[in-house]
């Protein structure tokens, strides 16, 4: 019979593999949960296409809800998500949807979706709203 140590150290070992192996990533990101708006905007008044929440759970836009995020692969504090949304942002159901995006987390209040393809142009940052959650 093994000893619980040996059951714990090749549980680690697993796990850590598999992490290492680019499968999806459970931990959320790094950031506060709240409201965003793009960043060269006010939080007050602005367009719902410059709006995102981050719940813990997940990324999403002004008409999303129910989102779940999963990180794909995590390099430094730039990160590939894949984004579920199985709502409406009034909670009505839809068919869920996946997007991915790459998310350069700049602080715990602000980040950066960055377009691959538009190189540095394609970003758009983010901050977070002062007093949402």
């Amino acid at each position: 019979m093994k000893s619980v140590a040996s059951q714990i150290y090749a549980a680690g070992v697993f796990s850590a593999s598999v992490v290492c192996a680019g499968s999806v990533l459970a931990e959320p990101l790094p950031l506060s949960h709240g409201n965003y708006v793009q960043a060269d905007l006010a939080c007050g008044g602005a367009p719902l296409a410059a709006l995102r929440t981050y719940d813990g759970q997940g990324l999403g836009g002004p008409h999303d809800g129910k989102c779940v995020s999963k990180i794909i692969d995590a390099h430094g504090k730039t990160y590939k998500i894949a984004t579920s949304c199985a709502a409406a942002g009034d909670g009505s159901p839809v068919v869920p949807t996946t997007t991915s995006e790459t998310v350069v987390v700049q602080s715990r209040a602000s980040f950066k979706i960055v377009d691959a393809s538009a190189a540095d142009r394609g970003s758009v940052s983010f901050k977070l709203c002062p007093g949402s959650k």
